[in-house]
């Protein structure tokens, strides 16, 4: 009973989790160079996934670049666009760059 319970709390809960990270990039003003499928600005998130996956310190590499910018992880990654620092965007806690990096990595 009690694990039916929990499967069933789970299935309410993530399709809220997405929604909230999706919400999240918006809020901290990503989609102003990302876009989920086309590149803009910046490359799709969509592009950024294929280009992590499998890769071990994909998260840890993404949560750097998206709090830190371009500079934290080695400057320009996607030709000679760079992420600016968080002087120029709105602030994200290590915990919202995770929460992000794992949405991005998803898509």
């Amino acid at each position: 009973m009690k694990t039916s319970l929990l499967v069933a709390a789970a299935m309410l809960v993530l399709p809220g989790a997405v929604v909230a990270n999706e919400k999240l990039v918006q809020d901290k003003q990503c989609m102003g160079c990302h876009a989920l499928k086309e590149d803009g600005a910046a490359p799709s998130f969509q592009k950024i996934a294929k280009f992590w996956k499998g890769k071990g310190n994909a998260e840890v590499a993404m949560v750097a670049t998206i709090r830190k910018g371009s500079a934290a992880t080695g400057g320009p990654h996607w030709n000679k666009a760079t992420m600016p620092d968080q002087a120029e965007r709105p602030l994200v806690s290590e915990a919202e760059a995770r929460q992000m990096a794992k949405w991005i990595l998803k898509q």
